[in-house]
C-alpha cells in the first residue's frame, strides 16, 4: 500500500511527510491526564448556566416563538445548572435519561 494511502492524505507528498513525522507529540500528550468532563471548566454548571442564558437572550432578542432548550449531563451538572437558572428566574424542569446516571435539563420560555 502506498504511505499516502496508508496515511489517509491527499498528495502522495504530503503522505510520505505524514508517515515519517516523529510520535513524540503522541506519547507527552497522552501520559497527561484527562479530568472528567463535570470537573473541567467549560463543561461545569456556571458554564453551561451561562451558554442557556445567552441562548435564552438571543431567542427573546430574535423573537422566537416557544424555545425550547434541552441539555443532557450527568445528573449532579443538571441539578447545579437547574439551581442556577431557577436564580436567574427561570423555570427549567429535569427529568432523568435514557442513560443512567445522566438527566435531562429542559428549559421553555
Amino acid at each position: 500500500m502506498y504511505p499516502a494511502v496508508a496515511t489517509g492524505a491527499h498528495n502522495p507528498a504530503n503522505g510520505v511527510v505524514a508517515g515519517l513525522m516523529p510520535t513524540d507529540m503522541l506519547s507527552q500528550s497522552a501520559s497527561m491526564p484527562i479530568p472528567p468532563p463535570q470537573m473541567q471548566s467549560h463543561y461545569g454548571a456556571e458554564a453551561l448556566a451561562e451558554q442557556i442564558l445567552a441562548a435564552v437572550g438571543r431567542c427573546r432578542t430574535l423573537g422566537h416563538r416557544d424555545p425550547r432548550i434541552t441539555l443532557t449531563r450527568p445528573t449532579d451538572v443538571v441539578e447545579g445548572v437547574r439551581a442556577l437558572l431557577e436564580l436567574a428566574g427561570l423555570t427549567p424542569s429535569v427529568r432523568p435519561s435514557s442513560i443512567g446516571g445522566q438527566s435531562v435539563l429542559i428549559v421553555r420560555l
